[in-house]
């Protein structure tokens, strides 16, 4: 069987890309092992996720700002978790059927060569000559090795479709200090679960601006322990758990609890027999690419997780679209993807998020700025719901006024990001974000109010 390009995996950097190459004609093979097109962010990822927030958030703003005690059913929130889940993967289905010219298999693709692949289903192995490869295998969760880790959880437990973790916990503790570890604890902490955090190092958020993550603690309020690497998790009895880790004195600790969440970060999924290929790996084991998605073999585009750059659905996306335009340029590049413009979120209670270039690094590139902040205390959304902790802050290159970042903690700072990440991808300057007038009342307003102090 021949086909025009050859798609690993049915995720975010995925199935868009198959989408787009075969509205333009490709012939297109696409497989994936869950069978399912939405990849771990629809299985047991940002959807899941982001419904337990977006119902746990829901109780307790109710029970805050009218002061009662609704009781939390959490075997509720997991059947409309997996409705959410069960909607979308109807929804891919029929958006697949929309293409003819898609063959898919639930099944994994084995690579021979650049141009020769073989797929795997449960009953049968095919093989296939592609002319283009789109790798977009995913990742999936880092277990460290320590004595009893085969007790803890992970975020793909969770969150799965269908999991059997459907009642709460009373007590949690959470190994890792990234933004699943913050996320988590920040939604169970709101569900009513005393929640603890393990942190190996001496910060948590690495990566994120130190002004964001400062702001963002005091108001989410988490029990976190710093400078705590897990030496073992020992099973007490059904349901309890002995948390020993080692404190910053050199003394062995340890904490009773419930459930124990691995949240120590994601690993790249290869495809089998990528090893065979010559394929550039980094040396975290993923697929090195340029912003065009091109790997060091011709024809071979890696988009999404498995090639580190954006560990976030839409990032996939977007990558996905890049690399599909760039095949139908014959593989020349005529489309790059600007990570400087994809904004990202914390999804805690509330949300912190950020687009573009941050104030320390504008400084280490040499660029001078100029900041203007709006403090949540007077927006008329967080008066609403009474959450009028954070502030936004819009990061402006000194002269031209253009837009080169911005960050955000508060109420729906992770809808507000996105317009903000489309002037910096636009190089909106001051007086263009000041000039247009967003609805009120919503909290997009406060971007304008903003702006207008430094003109």
């Amino acid at each position: 069987m021949k086909y025009d390009v050859t798609v690993i995996g049915a995720g975010g950097g995925g199935y868009p890309g198959a989408f787009r190459l075969a509205k333009s004609g490709y012939n297109v093979l696409m497989a994936d092992p869950k069978g399912e097109l939405g990849g771990n962010c629809l299985y047991s990822g940002c959807v899941p996720s982001k419904t337990v927030r977006e119902m746990a958030q829901l109780i307790w703003r109710i029970n805050r700002v009218l002061k009662q005690e609704s009781k939390v059913n959490f075997e509720r929130i997991q059947d409309h978790k997996d409705f959410v889940q069960e909607t979308r993967f109807r929804q891919h289905k029929r958006e697949l059927s929309e293409y003819s010219t898609i063959t898919f298999y639930k099944g994994v693709i084995r690579i021979k060569d650049p141009n020769h692949v073989i797929i795997k289903t449960e009953d049968k192995e095919i093989e296939a000559e592609t002319k283009y490869m789109i790798i977009a295998s995913g990742s999936e969760p880092f277990k460290p090795q320590f004595p009893g880790n085969e007790y803890c959880i992970t975020s793909d437990d969770l969150y799965s479709y269908k999991t059997s973790l459907r009642k709460l916990p009373q007590d949690m503790v959470i190994i890792g200090g990234g933004y699943i570890a913050i996320e988590t604890a920040s939604i169970f902490n709101i569900l009513g679960v005393k929640t603890h955090l393990l942190v190996r190092g001496d910060r948590v958020l690495r990566g994120f601006e130190d002004e964001i993550v400062n702001t963002l603690l005091p108001i989410i309020k988490l029990d976190i322990i710093y400078n705590a690497p897990v030496l073992e998790v020992r099973k007490i009895k059904e349901d309890e758990f002995e948390v020993i880790y080692s404190s910053k004195d050199g003394a062995k600790k340890s904490i009773r609890t419930n459930l124990v969440l691995l949240a120590t970060g994601r690993k790249p999924v290869l495809p089998e027999g990528i090893e065979n290929t010559g394929i550039a790996l980094d040396k975290r084991g993923y697929i090195v690419v340029d912003n065009a998605m091109r790997t060091n073999l011709p024809g071979v585009f890696a988009t999404g997780d498995v090639n580190g750059k954006a560990p976030y659905f839409h990032a996939a996306v977007r990558m996905s679209i890049a690399a599909a335009y760039n095949i139908m340029a014959n593989g020349s590049p005529i489309d790059y993807v600007d990570y400087k413009s994809i904004p990202v979120t914390i999804y805690s209670v509330p949300s912190a998020s950020y687009v573009g270039i941050m104030p320390s690094e504008a400084k280490r590139m040499g660029i001078d700025i100029m900041e203007a902040t709006y403090n949540m205390e007077d927006e008329v959304m967080a008066q609403m719901y009474d959450e009028r902790e954070g502030m936004l802050k819009l990061i402006f290159e000194k002269g031209s006024l253009r837009l080169i970042g911005a960050w955000m903690v508060g109420v729906h700072s992770q809808y507000l990001i996105n317009e903000l990440g489309q002037a910096v991808l636009h190089g909106l300057t001051a007086k263009q974000l000041a000039s247009f007038a967003d609805q009120h009342p919503s909290t997009n307003e406060i971007i304008a109010y903003a702006a207008r102090k430094v003109l």
